[in-house]
């Protein structure tokens, strides 16, 4: 173990989920509505312990409510929270099939070009999410058995969403490629492998949605993924994804478990002076 990779790992992924906060936080202020970042971040790391429950909804649902704590609107919070989750998820796909072009290519004999039309399937139905919020709005009322007011999606939310997210899979990559150095001396391969390998075990294992955190498929995942590209050997790729979802579930756990334990502390703002219409700035 050289433990200053490891390390270095950890600080790139702090530094991730402050990129994503502030994500979250920007998209809320497309609904002119406005959050301190501490409190983002509270709310950010206790919503978060959501994906250990099965079916993921519950951390949708509790960041939105704790949004509203801080007088953040019911319809910036509840839509902020499902486009943050949506476009979380399908950039971290986008990402790792871009990421991973080279190995898709020689995998499937150089028939990569259906990931690239799945990427554009992807962008498309993200840049279709003004469109289809009140689709979104009537599954989350059959899942959840309550109406959800999702108002009307600014379209530059979207955008923030996209480049935000975007950001942070290449920064998980880079603490993937820094924890593999840590854990087996080296890293082989480029940036690029490493944001495929890590964004599409956590997209898969995401979800599957009746396993808490998808523990096990994303390890089943990321220990192919390591071998198909060249990264690892089976050994190795084992204690890889053992570690890896050791060192990142004490990354992600710990914070949300520290801000419960304070009682989470949110303190409410003054209500934005702007009607929430829906229309950007």
């Amino acid at each position: 173990m050289q433990w200053g990779y490891i390390v270095a790992s950890g600080v790139v992924v702090l530094a991730t989920y402050a990129a994503l906060i502030e994500t979250w936080r920007r998209i809320v202020g497309e609904w002119h509505a406005t959050m301190r970042f501490s409190d983002a971040a509270r709310i950010w790391f206790v919503s978060n312990l959501g994906k250990y429950v099965p079916g993921k909804v519950w951390q949708i649902l509790a960041m939105g409510k704790l949004a509203e704590r801080v007088n953040v609107p019911p319809a910036a919070a509840a839509g902020s929270s499902i486009v943050s989750t949506v476009v979380n998820i399908a950039m971290g796909f986008a990402v790792a099939l871009l990421a991973g072009f080279r190995a898709l290519d020689t995998m499937s004999h150089g028939h990569a070009r259906i990931g690239v039309l799945l990427i554009i399937v992807v962008l498309g139905g993200v840049f279709s999410l003004p469109f289809l919020m009140p689709q979104i709005a009537a599954v989350a009322r059959r899942l959840t058995g309550r109406a959800i007011d999702l108002g009307t999606l600014p379209p530059r939310a979207v955008i923030i969403a996209i480049a935000g997210n975007a950001i942070a899979w290449v920064m998980y990559g880079w603490s993937f490629q820094l924890l593999v150095h840590g854990v087996v001396g080296e890293a082989r391969g480029g940036l690029s492998d490493y944001v495929a390998a890590y964004a599409l075990s956590y997209v898969i294992g995401y979800l599957v949605f009746f396993i808490p955190g998808g523990i096990g498929t994303r390890e089943a995942v990321q220990t192919l993924a390591l071998q198909t590209l060249g990264l690892a050997g089976y050994k190795e790729a084992l204690v890889i994804a053992a570690v890896s979802r050791l060192w990142l579930t004490v990354l992600e756990v710990l914070p949300g478990l520290f801000y419960l334990a304070r009682g989470t502390r949110l303190r409410p703002q003054a209500p934005p002076s702007t009607p929430l219409d829906g229309s950007t700035r």
